[in-house]
């Protein structure tokens, strides 16, 4: 496949500065309607060259035309028509556009993480505890877990979320009073402090005072969550011991740290083949639209879909009763997903709203 050099922007933008740039463009076609869209697509790829401190990269420019260029109409906030000229096979459009540059680099970016097969960096944690057993002979340990598995985390230059955090989910569970942890809060809680994974542990275990020392033998459980799809990818458990001829909080302290770093091993080789396989495979997504049910939208919403950088194969999956399911194969983050999803639909002049997510299942409104 025939490959260009591509110059890849990396905007020259400050915090308070802004992400559109004013572009004028002209395209020519058949109709007027085909002249305005040949002048979007220019008006992006000058986009793509206007505002660069330029990084070489050899992209097919198949990829780019199917994957960017393709959608051209939605990086254009708005446009305005200049002029319209006759010309001898057709007609000749100037539009003046201000066009996303934040959104269109940041498709550039993914189409080039992809394109070099490459996984950038380290997932983010957020760990959190039960409240269940917190206290084992009027010890609160959980701390001690706590900082054993962090040290073990970030040993492994892994990002935890602040502890913070984890001591409010700890309190939002102690209130609602739950046996088990609910999957689908745990998971929506992490992606609110933007952590792809939540690692949920309590603790079980019983301690012995007897003449010849203070022992303490305890049982750790952890789950690991994608908190993409609300779903446990894995769960171990460690048993741990501690003796000490003083205070029985400090064989508890001892038992608490090395079994928080223990737990953490088994966890991470399961976690680093998970993290590969969503970076360079992605995950199945299932979209249900209702509003629409009709064979050429639906074709034309997987179509659209389909050629978005992070996705990898949409299909439809069942229509009927005013409502379409469909499946996508994406690599992405769950908002990443979302956000695409709006801009397939505004692409087609629909309006959607999210009414319901569950896991790796979301559904959506037309109105």
């Amino acid at each position: 496949m025939k490959k260009i050099m591509l110059f890849i922007l990396f905007l020259l933008l400050s915090c308070s500065s802004a992400t559109l740039a004013a572009v004028e463009a002209t395209g020519e076609g058949p109709s007027k309607d085909a002249a305005v869209s040949a002048a979007l697509r220019k008006a992006v790829e000058q986009a793509l060259g206007t505002h660069v401190t330029s990084q070489t990269l050899v992209v097919d420019s198949a990829l780019v035309d199917d994957r960017i260029y393709s959608h051209s109409k939605g990086y254009v906030r708005r446009y305005e028509i200049i002029r319209t000229t006759n010309t001898a096979d057709g007609f000749a459009v100037t539009i003046s556009a201000d066009i996303d540059t934040f959104l269109l680099h940041d498709d550039i970016n993914s189409l080039t993480i992809l394109r070099k097969n490459a996984v950038v960096g380290n997932p983010r944690i957020l760990v959190v505890f039960s409240t269940r057993q917190k206290n084992l002979r009027g010890k609160a340990f959980t701390d001690d877990i706590y900082n054993g598995i962090v040290e073990s985390l970030t040993d492994r230059q892994f990002r935890v979320v602040d502890k913070s955090a984890a001591d409010q989910f700890a309190n939002q569970m102690a209130d609602s009073h739950e046996m088990d942890v609910n999957l689908n809060r745990a998971a929506a809680y992490g992606l609110s402090y933007q952590a792809e994974y939540t690692l949920y542990y309590d603790v079980s275990g019983i301690v012995r005072d007897t003449s010849e020392g203070k022992f303490v033998d305890i049982g750790i459980r952890a789950q690991l969550i994608d908190n993409t799809r609300a779903t446990v990818i894995t769960s171990k458990q460690v048993d741990q011991s501690a003796a000490t001829d003083f205070k029985i909080e400090q064989a508890l302290s001892l038992a608490g740290r090395e079994g928080g770093k223990r737990i953490v091993g088994p966890l991470i080789d399961v976690l680093k083949r998970h993290w590969m396989d969503m970076q360079n495979n992605g995950a199945m997504y299932t979209i249900v639209i209702d509003g629409v049910d009709d064979a050429e939208q639906i074709s034309r919403f997987t179509q659209m879909f389909a050629r978005f950088p992070l996705a990898n194969g949409t299909r439809e999956v069942e229509s009927g009763g005013g409502k379409t399911t469909f499946e996508s194969t994406y690599r992405g983050k769950r908002e990443q997903l979302d956000r695409d999803v709006l801009r397939a639909a505004a692409e087609l002049g629909w309006t959607l709203k999210k009414i319901r997510a569950e896991g790796a299942r979301s559904t959506w409104k037309r109105f």
